[in-house]
């Protein structure tokens, strides 16, 4: 698990900005990462 900072994003935060992270490619692998604990 992360450390907890103040610069890190919100649940809400993270949904908001979600639309702008792009899905994986069609025919690849799957992401194996959680994108918000990567954000985080």
């Amino acid at each position: 698990m992360s450390k907890v900072h103040t610069s890190n994003l919100t649940r809400d935060q993270y949904e908001f900005l979600s639309d702008l992270i792009p899905e994986a490619k069609p025919g690849e692998r799957k992401r194996e990462v959680d994108m918000w604990s990567v954000l985080q």
